[in-house]
């Protein structure tokens, strides 16, 4: 495997309402910034570029709104251009400053034309899942549904009381278990168990020096919790006609060393999807209890969701999945949370 070259050169490839300006864009970019989120946020673009001859400012002025089709480039040292779809966003937020005059643009992968962030809304369901809820919002705002994850159980009733749609989207994927993620004109509903469970694209060293390894760790952060962290989670449900109380608890395998239990009041059915949505939300409350922040130079693109094995990092090492990736044009940074076992 070749060593790690820091010479290496990452750029954007960006086109500005169909109109490719990367040229235009390399005489000014002075930095960028790229986050991909796996789960409750909405995945950014951040562009800042000189102005001294103040064309930004001026007819160069983008328009908010316009759509952003960007790539991530690397020219490697023999020349080789290795191409990676970031995806599409619209232009949201046109910041100037000075002196040495700057225009930042900041875009989203939420269109801004849809009424995903910024109208609060009231509606109700009957009868509905999950999905179905998810299928109805993405319509109405003219995105697609990509639903990665086993149809949750019908509830008799699900409303949207006054709540932007990715609020309450938000809202109704944690009491699922779920993941919500927007991006390339898409609402994304995933089960991170199942990203979990993936085989690790690499294995990430802390230390390079012994190991020919194709990432280069350039400062790192771990951090263990038992704060907010359960033994054991219940869920119950006091069924209005029968009065009768519907009770399920989970406790994983290898329990966390600590006594507190979790106790959430859901609608349910039965006593077996009381235990599956208490294993859910234990997942949920859980699942921040190890992490780790890198800084790294990497010739490979990560992506959030994708599952990695840290080694030399001690009782921090182990299975970790991406919950965020932060590409500038420099390094790259990742926020790490290991996998949990057994839920």
């Amino acid at each position: 495997m070749a060593k790690l070259s820091k010479s290496t050169i990452t750029y954007l490839d960006i086109k500005y309402n169909n109109k490719n300006i990367t040229n235009e864009l390399d005489k000014h970019i002075v930095d960028w910034t790229y986050t991909d989120n796996l789960s409750g946020q909405i995945d950014d673009l951040q562009l800042t570029l000189e102005d001294v001859e103040n064309k930004w400012m001026n007819s160069w002025f983008p328009t908010k709104g316009a759509l952003l089709e960007v790539s991530k480039c690397h020219r490697q040292d023999n020349g080789a251009i290795i191409r990676t779809m970031l995806g599409k966003f619209e232009v949201d937020e046109i910041d100037a400053r000075g002196p040495g005059v700057q225009v930042v643009i900041k875009a989203l992968s939420t269109p801004e034309k849809s009424s995903l962030r910024g109208q609060e809304k009231s509606k109700a369901w009957e009868k509905a899942t999950l999905k179905m809820v998810a299928g109805d919002i993405a319509k109405a705002n003219g995105l697609k549904l990509v639903f990665k994850a086993n149809e949750t159980e019908k509830k008799d009733r699900i409303e949207q009381d006054q709540q932007t749609d990715i609020a309450f989207l938000h809202e109704q994927c944690n009491s699922e278990g779920l993941c919500l993620k927007i991006s390339n004109n898409a609402i994304v509903i995933l089960d991170e168990a199942d990203y979990e469970d993936k085989p690790t694209v690499t294995t990430i060293y802390r230390d390079n020096k012994k190991v020919d390894a194709d990432i280069l760790v350039v400062t790192w952060n771990a951090r263990t919790t038992l704060t907010g962290i359960y033994h054991s989670c219940t869920v119950k449900h006091k069924d209005t006609k029968s009065k009768k109380l519907i009770e399920g608890t989970y406790t994983p395998p290898k329990p966390p060393t600590t006594t507190r239990k979790l106790i959430e009041k859901e609608q349910v059915k039965s006593v077996a999807e009381a235990q599956k949505l208490a294993k859910k939300k234990l997942r949920q409350a859980n699942k921040e209890a190890t992490t780790v922040d890198l800084v790294i130079f990497s010739k490979k693109h990560m992506y959030a969701g994708q599952t990695v094995q840290l080694e030399q990092f001690g009782k921090f090492n182990g299975k970790y999945i991406i919950s965020q990736t932060t590409y500038s044009n420099g390094n790259t940074s990742l926020k790490l949370r290991k996998c949990l076992v057994g839920y």
